[in-house]
């Protein structure tokens, strides 16, 4: 079996701090039951996800002067989405927002005066992601239909000013589901696994012999008030779930 050889590493991870859930109540509390109505409307989850597509879709370089008939095409729901989540770039001189169909979405299920604007919210999510965060956006579907194994890996192996992390969204299959299959399965480190040096920035880092027992597999569970997973890169190595049940994960990093 395959082994993370952490020889060389002299920080330990703190017991406990490997993996933490937030609501989207702790994030916008002015927003009201944001997480049950979240959690309990697939109506709602849907919208939301299509217009956070369409939004970052529609304002990001590498796919603009695509044909309509591509644009349908990469907007399947079952395809992947990436951009960045950093709205304050694409702010016009007007002052006209970036995510304009997420906040209507956001203004028809939360309420007019007690939304926040779809800009708000990517930015508070992406906040999350700590001092020195890339700003990259995606939204993972991944396989659905079959068991699939474990391929663990870290997306940079890196945590610049040791408190920058990945932010992981939920979006759960069903309504008012409580469980697993949702976010990423994990495997905690005992000292923080950096990347040599050497290694590119954008490629993760990956172990493809590494086997591990079932009963060392962390499977964050989402729930209402655990919508949201967050952890450093540096202290875990994760896998899609090896079941997934999700309409998809968004990650912010």
């Amino acid at each position: 079996k395959g082994r993370i050889d952490v020889s060389e590493q002299v920080y330990r991870v703190e017991e406990g701090s490997h993996i933490q859930s937030y609501s989207l109540d702790e994030l916008f509390p002015e927003a009201g039951e944001f997480s049950r109505k979240f959690c309990s409307s697939n109506s709602f989850r849907s919208a939301m996800r299509h217009a956070m597509r369409e939004d970052i879709f529609d304002s990001t370089p590498s796919y603009s002067g695509l044909s309509e008939k591509a644009r349908r095409m990469l907007l399947l729901p079952d395809s992947s989405i990436q951009g960045s989540w950093n709205c304050k770039q694409f702010t016009s001189e007007d002052g006209q927002c970036r995510m304009k169909k997420l906040t209507e979405v956001l203004k028809e299920y939360l309420g007019e005066d007690v939304a926040p604007s779809g800009d708000e919210f990517m930015e508070t999510v992406g906040a999350l992601c700590g001092s020195k965060p890339s700003t990259h956006w995606i939204d993972i579907v991944g396989v659905l239909d079959r068991r699939v194994p474990h391929s663990w890996h870290q997306d940079t192996g890196r945590s610049p000013n040791g408190d920058t992390k990945t932010v992981l969204l939920g979006f759960p299959k069903e309504d008012n589901y409580d469980g697993a299959g949702v976010f990423s399965h994990a495997v905690k480190l005992k000292y923080e696994r950096v990347a040599p040096e050497d290694h590119p920035t954008n490629e993760p880092v990956v172990y493809p012999k590494l086997e591990v027992d079932d009963a060392y597999v962390v499977k964050p569970r989402f729930a209402e008030g655990s919508e949201i997973v967050v952890f450093r890169d540096i202290d875990i190595v994760h896998s899609a779930p090896d079941v997934a049940f999700r309409s998809s994960v968004m990650r912010f990093m």
